[in-house]
């Protein structure tokens, strides 16, 4: 086994818990790449925008100190508290822009990995410059300035003043260009980290769509691999639940459902060396009696017990006499296919095969595998079933035995009695077979050779007709005791099923009947006449029997009492 199941949905677990670390570690690298790009806003951009406005408004409380100055410096009484204040906030806020300036360049000193942000640092970094340049030189005007205001030299204090005031405002409009171009880096920023914050939003959201369909595909295909053998496993059961032991299973995975599957296989081969047996046995019993009697261990029947049966026997007439026609392959050939012929005939009407004696068939109906009323009806029906059988049977000679002329006779002799008989597992401790025996079956054999006597195919019991009697049409034929017995048992010629008897066979029946009649009343002319005229009619041959006997008996006087039964001499 390569790979259990449970290793398979093992795997399937360790495969979607990977896909999670991985949609978990991609967006932590995103997250991370985000808090970095934040932090470059926090520490650069923002502060840039912060020390640009800075040194914008240290630049203009420059001016604000540097105007009280030049105002006071101007006044007829000085104040020296606001001369004192002026300095030191001008002062303080030159070297606050001093100190702006160096920030500015220093948070501008490393360039971006952005081109437009490259561009805008580059920008940035020019203004600073141009500041300081223009701040150095306001700062020289402004001491100049000062100094002559304190001198009272008014025509060259305003010539300064005009320089002063063109830097001045040369000075704040590159501050102001500055604090924009800041606050364009800024902006800028921003939007690059919300347009990442959305970046990350859909990156794992796609991570984690892809993640979810990697793991519902790695389960749909691990279920498909362990469902689809697990269906053809569900559909080989129910092909062999209906019979069909061809089945083979194939291509298996190598896990509990491959070992299944080698198990199922072994036990359909079980079963089909069980059938191909069950076959083999079944052409020496009937597989019926297997399936009803032996298999459930019915003791009571196994063990013997009395009920009414059916018992037929089929003869090959003439048989030695045809065995010494043809050769022992010819005869092997013949007699399988008779057999053939006749047992598909009482199998079809669901007849036991008993025994084949020879070259006759032994078979009988009742229960449990035909109802008690039906047995005799169904035994008819094969015996009718037989005679229009053995019309096939000759036409098949010639090829059977490769013969064109020459051809045997075939003909069969068939009697049926019904009755009483033993049925049980007859036999010794270590040779059995389910059989029927008792003075019903000695009957059968005796009425399947007294066919020979009469000159008819099929003759049947009193006892048998009287459980058929609507379902077939009969001719009566005689009162018989066989030899060895006392009982005389009237025994009848079988025709047709019920309502297939042609005109003339009802015809000759009828006749038949009014001669039977004149016999037993010892009217010899009479029935001699009337079995003489179906003889010369339809060449009747138990007609032509009893023209014989009456030919006998005239000859000796038998009395008035006689009962009209004939005495068998032979078996």
């Amino acid at each position: 086994m390569r790979h259990s199941i449970a290793l398979k949905i093992f795997s399937l677990a360790v495969f979607i818990l990977i896909l999670m670390i991985v949609v978990s570690v991609v967006n932590s690298i995103e997250v991370i790449k985000l808090g970095e790009e934040v932090q470059g806003i926090s520490h650069t951009d923002m502060p840039i925008a912060g020390h640009a406005a800075d040194l914008n408004e240290a630049g203009l409380r420059r001016r604000i100190a540097f105007e009280r100055l030049y105002r006071e410096y101007a006044a007829p009484i000085p104040d020296s508290s606001v001369i004192i204040e002026a300095e030191t906030n001008f002062k303080k806020f030159s070297i606050a822009v001093e100190n702006k300036i160096q920030l500015l360049r220093s948070d501008l000193d490393t360039l971006p990995d952005n081109k437009i942000d490259q561009n805008n640092f580059v920008q940035a970094r020019e203004l600073v410059t141009e500041i300081e340049s223009t701040f150095e030189q306001q700062t020289d005007m402004v001491k100049r300035i000062l100094e002559s205001r304190k001198l009272k030299t008014g025509n060259e204090n305003k010539d300064l003043m005009e320089i002063n005031i063109n830097l001045q405002a040369k000075l704040q409009e590159e501050r102001s260009k500055l604090q924009s171009l800041a606050l364009t880096i800024a902006e800028d920023a921003v939007t690059r980290a919300k347009k990442s914050e959305i970046k990350i939003l859909w990156s794992s959201l796609t991570i984690t769509l892809l993640a979810l369909v990697l793991g519902l595909w790695g389960a749909w295909v691990l279920s498909k691999k362990l469902a689809n053998p697990i269906l053809r496993l569900l559909q080989s059961t129910r092909d062999v639940q209906g019979g069909d032991l061809s089945v083979n299973i194939e291509n298996l995975p190598e896990d509990e459902i491959g070992q299944l599957g080698e198990s199922l296989n072994k036990m359909i081969e079980e079963l089909r060396r069980k059938e191909e047996l069950q076959n083999m046995i079944s052409t020496y019993i009937d597989p019926r009696i297997v399936e009803k009697i032996i298999l459930p261990g019915r003791a009571e029947i196994l063990a013997g017990q009395r009920q009414t049966m059916t018992i037929m026997f089929t003869d090959l007439a003439g048989f030695t006499k045809i065995g010494e026609q043809l050769s022992p392959t010819g005869l092997v050939k013949l007699t399988n296919r008779y057999f053939t012929i006749m047992t598909e005939c009482i199998q079809a009407e669901h007849g036991i095969i008993d025994k084949f004696i020879g070259d006759a068939i032994m078979a009988y109906w009742g229960p449990p595998f035909v109802k008690e009323e039906e047995q005799a009806a169904a035994a008819c029906r094969a015996a009718l079933r037989q005679k229009e059988a053995l019309i096939q049977f000759r036409k098949e000679l010639p090829e059977l035995l490769g013969l064109r002329k020459d051809l045997p006779e075939i003909n069969i002799r068939i009697g049926i009695a019904t009755g009483e008989v033993v049925v049980g597992n007859i036999g010794s401790d270590t040779a059995r077979s389910y059989t029927v025996m008792g003075d019903v079956v000695n009957l059968a054999s005796r009425l399947e050779t007294a066919n020979s006597q009469y000159g008819t195919v099929v003759m049947i019991s009193d006892i048998t007709l009287r459980m058929a009697e609507t379902q077939i049409e009969v001719r009566e034929l005689d009162k018989i005791v066989f030899k060895g017995k006392t009982e005389p048992v009237k025994v009848y010629e079988l025709l047709a099923n019920e309502g297939e008897i042609t005109t003339e066979e009802n015809a000759k029946r009828n006749r038949y009947s009014e001669a039977l009649e004149a016999y037993r009343k010892q009217d010899w002319l009479a029935a001699e006449a009337i079995f003489k005229e179906l003889v010369d009619k339809y060449d009747d041959k138990p007609s032509h029997t009893f023209m014989k006997r009456i030919a006998i008996m005239e000859k000796h006087d038998i009395g008035q009492g006689w009962d009209g039964v004939w005495r068998m001499t032979s078996k």
